[in-house]
């Protein structure tokens, strides 16, 4: 035992069977007793930070949430893993290799039969958002797409720490624009009815709190504002506007943003300011803007 880190994670005693290719294989769990997580700072992205402990080392949380199929990996989070919708199951035993392509180039030697790493994290994050299209309306897959992009994001910037000379910045920049498209997609198809957000039970976007709704509004105009299309500065100019107005909407009227986590509404008033800087507005109220959107 001398100069071994004590256990993070432990394998399940019973087997997962994978829907698609019928392979079995145990799940890894975190632990998360005895000092192992020690949360930290609370990023503007509304993602929890953890400090390292002396007795565990660095625990990363994001690691585990995502079962994969080890054989093909087929990938969902865990309680829609075995969820497959059957009139699905063809498309996706037509697509392992599709899927074994997408992780290969950018993550080779990834091993989901042992103990995880940022690594396999970070690639079932990415092959779930695939694997997402798979999954019916009623199971809200595209929210699921774009909280799992959100977090993929963040993995790759916590391998880059690890491995500046990766192209983990890059892959980074692609994740964030991909979760910028599916929340702005995910809250369109909720406002127009097409496909509710209520199938995810944890909006987060991190493991530590659920936001909510109000989670998914400011996310959605954080990422219009950091990750969105700039090219064009008409579009980028009407985006902006439609993006401080959805932000605004989270102070409501009067008292209905009392009871909101202090968290979201510091979080929203910075972005609201920062977007107004932006597009050369002064002295802007997101009270009075959320009441003038009524």
């Amino acid at each position: 035992m001398d100069g071994k880190i004590p256990a993070v994670s432990y394998f399940q005693k019973s087997k997962t069977v994978c829907p698609v290719c019928d392979t079995g294989f145990y799940r890894e769990e975190l632990l998360t007793g005895r000092g192992r997580l020690i949360a930290g700072n609370l990023t503007t992205e509304l993602r929890r930070l953890y400090e390292p402990s002396k007795k565990y080392g660095k625990v990363n949380p994001l690691v585990y949430p995502v079962t994969v199929c080890p054989n093909c990996y087929y990938a969902a989070w865990k309680d829609d893993f075995l969820l497959l919708p059957e009139a699905s199951r063809e498309r996706a035993e037509e697509e392992i290799n599709q899927r074994i392509d997408l992780i290969g180039p950018v993550l080779g030697g990834i091993d989901f039969r042992a103990n995880r790493h940022v690594e396999e994290g970070l690639a079932s994050f990415i092959l779930a958002t695939h694997c997402y299209d798979y999954f019916r309306g009623e199971q809200s897959p595209v929210m699921k797409q774009g909280i799992s992009s959100l977090r993929a994001a963040w993995l790759a910037l916590d391998k880059h720490e690890d491995d500046p000379e990766g192209n983990y910045l890059y892959l980074a920049a692609l994740l964030y624009r991909k979760a910028h498209f599916f929340y702005a997609t995910a809250l369109e198809y909720e406002q127009k009815g097409v496909q509710s957000i209520g199938g995810c039970p944890n909006l987060g976007p991190d493991l530590d709190k659920n936001y909510g709704y109000d989670g998914v509004i400011y996310l959605t105009g954080y990422l219009e504002y950091h990750h969105g299309p700039t090219k064009d500065p008409e579009i980028r100019h009407r985006n902006l506007e439609r993006a401080k107005r959805m932000v605004a909407r989270i102070f409501g009227m009067g008292k209905a943003s009392r009871s909101k986590p202090q968290a979201i509404l510091d979080n929203a008033r910075d972005l609201y300011q920062e977007i107004n800087r932006v597009l050369g507005v002064r002295d802007a109220d997101p009270e009075k803007d959320a009441q003038a959107d009524v």
